[in-house]
């Protein structure tokens, strides 16, 4: 990644900051690493609640030059249950197929860790910053998805609920 291209998302991710904490959202800015080369906004919507702490992770997907050059993919990421528990793999793969083909963004899944997580990537034009207040839209959708979702999904990937009786809720 060029430094011209990180300076920049990282001044958007700034912006981005300012209203997420504009809106009571806790935030924490990172700069490039060595561990992670792209510039990250991380943002805490659960900081005051005692199940543990959530965070949304903010990134621009890296796109070479010769890619889609009018648009920028900004990513909204956040882990829901650091494990899963292998009984409950079959049943999981099968709810994340019923709860995906009902969301209105954004997917749950598994990644190369073994993490469950859900994520939403946002293509935005390029020529111009984030539009406010559609990325604040935009958040408040991927939350409240997050939240009709994300415990049933996390409970059944710990093994605490049945894979089938979590289905059967997504149609009462």
């Amino acid at each position: 990644m060029d430094n011209y291209t990180n300076a920049r998302d990282l001044a958007e991710l700034g912006f981005l900051q300012q209203a997420l904490e504009e809106a009571g959202l806790p935030c924490q800015l990172l700069e490039p690493s060595p561990d992670v080369p792209i510039p990250a906004l991380l943002a805490s919507p659960d900081a005051d609640e005692d199940d543990g702490e959530r965070f949304l992770t903010f990134t621009f997907v890296p796109l070479g030059d010769e890619d889609i050059g009018d648009i920028r993919l900004l990513q909204i990421y956040t882990v829901v249950a650091p494990a899963v528990a292998s009984a409950a793999r079959a049943g999981l793969t099968e709810l994340l197929m019923a709860v995906n083909s009902r969301l209105p963004l954004g997917h749950f899944s598994l990644n190369d860790a073994g993490e469950l997580y859900y994520r939403y990537v946002w293509a935005v034009g390029a020529a111009q910053k984030l539009p406010q207040p559609d990325a604040l839209h935009v958040i408040d959708l991927f939350m409240m998805t997050l939240g009709m979702f994300g415990q049933a999904v996390g409970e059944v990937a710990a093994g605490r609920r049945p894979a089938a009786q979590a289905i059967s809720g997504l149609t009462s």
